[in-house]
């Protein structure tokens, strides 16, 4: 909408009910997120990691140039989510379809599916068992995630106590450079349970990196939590 005075813009339908702003913008929202769907869905695998090839070339050069001049400090950007109707348990088995990746049909489906609606910028699995290209503060990024190596302490001293599940990954570049650290925390309430997803980044990083891979994480885990919760209450 144009703030001058004396301009203003109203739609309305032939039986004369005006349409607001915020209906107009969730058409567009979802007409987009299909449209975006398609895209991925036709580009799937291989030639979206082709259409990228330079642009993760670049990024893998960005963010090693962020590691080293960060001199092994890290700091953390975080979002928290308080779910109700969904167990801990429940979530962790739902989440569990992340490893079930043995056949080509399950990987497409599995990105088609879980992934690439989770977030507008997840544009492919990585060639590794888990892993994931999507932007980080602003560049493309390829990383392959390990969820079966130990983090460090400085991680773990990120962690809170009174969250008695824990999920720590370390996240690769191509080359096997560590590049940044996942740490997400689960417990039950009363009612459901808490979340507290963070990713920890070498410090060095600029603000926006942290401020949009905030962003990044509250759009997907909203996704991934939702979808839990819909198959355990459909």
């Amino acid at each position: 909408m144009n703030s001058r005075p004396g301009v203003s813009l109203q739609c309305s339908l032939p039986n004369g009910r005006n349409l607001s702003t915020s209906e107009i913008d969730a058409w567009e929202l979802k007409a987009a997120r299909r449209s975006l769907q398609n895209l991925k869905t036709l580009l799937e695998g291989q030639p979206m990691l082709d259409l990228l090839a330079k642009q993760i070339g670049e990024g893998d050069a960005y963010f090693k140039s962020l590691i080293a001049k960060s001199n092994g400090q890290f700091k953390e950007s975080r979002v928290d989510f308080k779910a109700k109707g969904i167990t801990s348990s429940q979530f962790l088995e739902w989440f569990q379809i992340v490893d079930v990746k043995e056949k080509p049909d399950d990987i497409r489906c599995f990105y088609l599916d879980i992934m690439a609606p989770a977030h507008p910028e997840h544009y492919a699995l990585g060639p590794y068992p888990i892993g994931i290209v999507e932007t980080i503060g602003q560049h493309i990024c390829r990383v392959r995630i390990d969820n079966t190596v130990g983090v460090p302490q400085f991680v773990q001293d990120h962690g809170d106590s009174s969250y008695n599940k824990k999920l720590p990954v370390t996240c690769y570049l191509d080359d096997g450079t560590v590049f940044f650290y996942g740490f997400q925390e689960i417990r039950d309430t009363e009612d459901g349970c808490d979340f507290r997803i963070r990713i920890i980044f070498p410090a060095a990083s600029p603000q926006i990196l942290f401020d949009e891979h905030t962003e990044h994480l509250a759009i997907e885990f909203r996704s991934w939590i939702t979808a839990a919760i819909e198959r355990f209450h459909n």
